[in-house]
C-alpha cells in the first residue's frame, strides 16, 4: 500500500505513479494496488478529499479542484475522469466498480451529498436460474450538467450535456437522459424539455441582475448531436475496457483533454 499525504511522498512511489503537482490539504491518496495512475491537471487543489485505488491497473484524471468530504473510490482496470471547471459542494462520493468506467464534462455542477455509482456493491441472482441480474455499467455524464443536492446517479446512466437533474432526484440504472432536459422525482421524470441553466450564483444577485436575467441572448448552452463531432459513447466505453493503463491515459488526453468540441457529450 501507498498513502499519500504530502506532494514530498510522491518521487517515493514504486508500484503507482501521480502524474501533475496538486495541492493537497487535509487530503490522503491511497493506493491498495499496483500500475495505477492519478492524473491532477493543472496544478488544482485537493482539498479533504479522499482518493482510493482499491486495485490495479485503473486511472483518475482530475481536471477541476475538490473539496470538502470528496470521495472516490475505484477499483481494477477502471476509468474516471473528471472535467475543468466542475463546481463541487459538500461530501460527493464516486465510486467505480468492475472494470467499468464514469466520465464527467467539463463546466458541471456537482451539488452537495451527491453520489455515484456504477455498481450496486454486491452481485443479486435470480432464485430459479441463478442467474446473475445486475452487472455493474459505466456511468457517462456530458458537459455543463447539473446535478442537484442529494441526487443519486446509479450504474449504466448516461446524462446528455446540458441537462438538469433536480434535487433529491433519483437516475435509476441504464437510464439515457437527452441533452437539454429538465428532471426531478424517484424515479426521475421530465419536467420541462428544451432549457438550459448558466452557472451565475443567484446568492450574488443585485435587484438589477434580477431583471437583467429575464431573457438570455447567447445559445452557447444548448446542445445538439452533430454529424463527426458528437462522440459515440458506447463505442467510446468499449475502447477504454480494452486499453492498458498507459494507453488509457493518452485516450483520455486526445479524446477529452484536447477534443473541445461543444456538442461532443450530447445526446
Amino acid at each position: 500500500m501507498e498513502y499519500i499525504i504530502n506532494v514530498a511522498q510522491f518521487e517515493k512511489m514504486i508500484d503507482n505513479k501521480i502524474i501533475g503537482m496538486p495541492k493537497l490539504v487535509e487530503s490522503h491518496l491511497v493506493f491498495n494496488g499496483k500500475n495505477n495512475i492519478l492524473v491532477c491537471d493543472n496544478n488544482i487543489e485537493l482539498n479533504k478529499v479522499s482518493i482510493e485505488f482499491s486495485g490495479n491497473n485503473s486511472i483518475v484524471y482530475l481536471g477541476s479542484d475538490l473539496r470538502r468530504d470528496f470521495k472516490l473510490r475505484i477499483f481494477s482496470n477502471s476509468t474516471a475522469y473528471l472535467g475543468r471547471d466542475i463546481n463541487s459542494g459538500v461530501s460527493v462520493t464516486i465510486n467505480v466498480f468492475e472494470n467499468q468506467n464514469v466520465i464527467i464534462g467539463d463546466d458541471c455542477f456537482i451539488g452537495d451529498f451527491v453520489y455515484i455509482s456504477n455498481a450496486d456493491n454486491y452481485p443479486i441472482y435470480t432464485c430459479d436460474s441463478k442467474e446473475r441480474i445486475n452487472y455493474s455499467n459505466s456511468i457517462y455524464i456530458g458537459d455543463h450538467v447539473y446535478l442537484g443536492h442529494k441526487s443519486y446517479i446509479s450504474k449504466g446512466v448516461t446524462i446528455g450535456s446540458g441537462t438538469i437533474i433536480d434535487n433529491a432526484s433519483f437516475v435509476p440504472s441504464h437510464a439515457k437522459i437527452p441533452s437539454n432536459i429538465y428532471l426531478s422525482g424517484h424515479p426521475v421524470k421530465i419536467l420541462k424539455k428544451n432549457v438550459f441553466f448558466t452557472k451565475d450564483f443567484l446568492g450574488k444577485f443585485t435587484t438589477e441582475d434580477s431583471v437583467n436575467s429575464k431573457n438570455y441572448k447567447s445559445d452557447v448552452f444548448i446542445f445538439n448531436v452533430v454529424n463527426q463531432e458528437t462522440l459515440s459513447i458506447p463505442q467510446i466505453d468499449d475502447i477504454l475496457k480494452d486499453l492498458d493503463v498507459e494507453s488509457k491515459l493518452e485516450f483520455i488526453q486526445k479524446l477529452f483533454i484536447r477534443n473541445k468540441r461543444k456538442n461532443r457529450f450530447s445526446i
